[in-house]
């Protein structure tokens, strides 16, 4: 291979692969919230109890942000999820519309020489 560009092209099947990665986006952000806000009220119906066992199991299972903490993380993972698919889209439509332009260009070129 020579490094030479020439005839490359964005495949039509990126097509369905961004509308896969869009579908499964709108899915964790649709289902997310639900079981985020199911996790949160099994916690705060706090099962572990009052006694000194049930304070001891409170404390290990909260520390470092325990389930809290995966919450948020996934709360924010579900948004980079959203976000890196709407940019790789534009990106490619940048791209194609980048590659039509420079063949517009060589077009107008050829019939003007």
């Amino acid at each position: 291979m020579n490094g030479n560009w020439d005839g490359a092209f964005i495949a039509k099947s990126v097509d369905r692969g961004i509308s896969a990665w869009s579908t499964t986006a709108e899915e964790v952000s649709r289902e997310l919230p639900k079981l985020a806000a199911e996790i949160e009220e099994r916690l705060a119906a706090a099962p572990w109890g009052v006694g000194a066992e049930g304070e001891a199991f409170l404390r290990a299972h909260f520390s470092d942000g325990g389930p809290t903490e995966m919450i948020a993380q996934c709360k924010r993972l579900a948004e980079e999820i959203v976000d890196v698919g709407d940019r790789l889209r534009q990106a490619i439509d940048n791209t194609r519309q980048t590659d039509a332009d420079i063949d517009h260009d060589l077009t107008r070129m050829t019939r003007e020489v």
